[in-house]
């Protein structure tokens, strides 16, 4: 008796093939990947922050009554999980206490300084940033 194993036709198993392919490579995306090109903010009663990322370079504004601080450094991102990045920048901010920065991004509205709670929503204009550099 001979079976035969081989009982999907070809085009099926190109589809089913090309799903588990798509679905291999968007999955390789990360949170991080999301945040990267836009800009996001956070305001509280004194003062406005502004951070933009792109894919090497945090742009960073913060702003209070009398004027803005701005900050522009490379930075390298280190995964800690699937939502939380410690964002190491190469020149610490002089309004900064440390060079580093723990967000936690959920999606590409909006993420979370991790040790302060503050929620960074995504700010509509994504080149504000860089017109103000």
């Amino acid at each position: 008796m001979n079976s035969n194993k081989n009982n999907l036709p070809l085009l099926p198993k190109f589809f089913l093939l090309s799903a588990v392919l798509f679905f291999l490579v968007s999955g390789c995306k990360t949170n991080m990947d999301n945040i990267i090109g836009k800009v996001y903010l956070y305001e509280d009663s004194v003062f406005t922050f502004t951070a933009g990322f792109d894919k090497d370079t945090l742009y960073y504004i913060m702003k209070d009554a009398q004027r803005p601080y701005f900050h522009r450094s490379k930075y390298t991102s280190k995964k800690v999980d699937d939502s939380t990045f410690i964002i190491e920048l190469t020149d610490k901010p002089k309004f900064w206490e440390k060079n580093t920065w723990e967000i936690v991004v959920n999606d590409s509205k909006g993420f979370f300084s991790k040790e302060s709670r503050k929620y960074y929503k995504l700010y509509s204009d994504s080149m504000i940033v860089k017109k103000a550099f």
